[in-house]
């Protein structure tokens, strides 16, 4: 009898103070596909008034201080963006944005929180819409825009952030649905 109520105290605080139930934070829905969530610790850091996540940062398990990786959604659940940070928490690397629909907005490359290369912009068709260069968040090189249909419509070639040519290759009138 001794042995049975030993064992029982010993389940009960042992159910009391686990990881396991109550005290173990449940998998956002977002996540229930999502292998970062197998490999990292997860924070949810934002969430819409009604509850949903918005933002979730991605942890190493060793090291929990700095996040490595970051994801946005939009209130239906779709990805909005993801990418990579840095130790100060800025964004690093190659970031990809998505339309709520779940089509590629944008992708664009970032060093320590400064748009770094080649960024370029999709229409939600999957064509591209343009695409720019920066060198530490400034406006570099040529900047080229198309039309909805694929067509080339302008060129800008940018120097340190200042316009140095323009060249228009369609009529004004096709330019205003950039």
């Amino acid at each position: 009898m001794k042995k049975l109520i030993i064992i029982l105290a010993f389940a009960t605080a042992y159910s009391l103070f686990s990881c396991k139930g109550e005290n173990e934070k449940p998998l956002p829905a977002v996540l229930t596909t999502d292998t970062l969530a197998t490999v990292y610790d997860y924070s949810v850091t934002d969430t819409f008034d009604s509850g949903e996540t918005r933002r979730i940062r991605f942890f190493d398990k060793a090291d929990s201080t700095s996040a490595k990786y970051e994801k946005r959604y939009y209130k239906n659940g779709n990805i909005c963006m993801e990418g990579p940070l840095d130790n100060d928490n800025l964004r690093d690397g190659r970031w990809v944005a998505w339309y709520d629909c779940g089509k590629i907005w944008s992708t664009g490359d970032y060093t320590h929180g400064l748009r770094n290369g080649e960024n370029k912009v999709y229409y939600v068709n999957g064509q591209v819409q343009y695409n720019k260069k920066y060198v530490n968040d400034t406006a570099e090189g040529i900047w080229t825009f198309y039309l909805e249909d694929g067509t080339e419509a302008l060129k800008v070639i940018y120097e340190k952030g200042v316009v140095i040519e323009q060249v228009q290759l369609v009529s004004a009138d096709s330019l205003r649905n950039l």
